[in-house]
C-alpha cells in the first residue's frame, strides 16, 4: 500500500511540475522588434512592408493592433511596425505612420 501511495505521489508531483513549467513559459514577456519600411499591401489580416534594402516582411494585424494615427495606412506610406514572433508569424502590435518629409 505504501509503495502504491509513493508512486502516485511521485506522478502527482511530476504533473504539477510540468504544468508549472508550461505555465511559466507561456506567461513570460515577449520580445518586441521594430521594422521600418513602406506599405506594399494590406489584404485581410496581412500587412506587407518593404524596407529600403528591398526585403519584404509580412505581419498579421487584427483587432488588437494599434494604428498611429488611428487609421489604416495607405499603400506607399512609410510605417514603423512594432511586432513579436508567435507561432511562426510576425504579429503587429503597433503600426505607426511616419510622415513623409517634403522639401520646401
Amino acid at each position: 500500500m505504501k509503495r502504491l501511495l509513493k508512486s502516485w505521489l511521485i506522478l502527482f508531483l511530476m504533473v504539477i511540475g510540468l504544468t508549472l513549467t508550461i505555465g511559466l513559459e507561456n506567461g513570460s514577456a515577449q520580445e518586441h522588434f521594430t521594422y521600418v519600411g513602406r506599405v506594399i499591401t494590406l489584404y485581410g489580416s496581412t500587412l506587407s512592408v518593404e524596407a529600403d534594402n528591398g526585403n519584404i516582411m509580412y505581419f498579421v494585424v487584427g483587432r488588437r493592433t494599434i494604428y498611429v494615427p488611428t487609421r489604416i495606412p495607405a499603400i506607399g506610406e512609410q510605417v514603423q511596425v512594432e511586432y513579436y514572433f508567435r507561432r511562426g508569424q510576425n504579429v503587429a502590435v503597433q503600426v505607426k505612420v511616419i510622415p513623409s518629409r517634403t522639401k520646401t
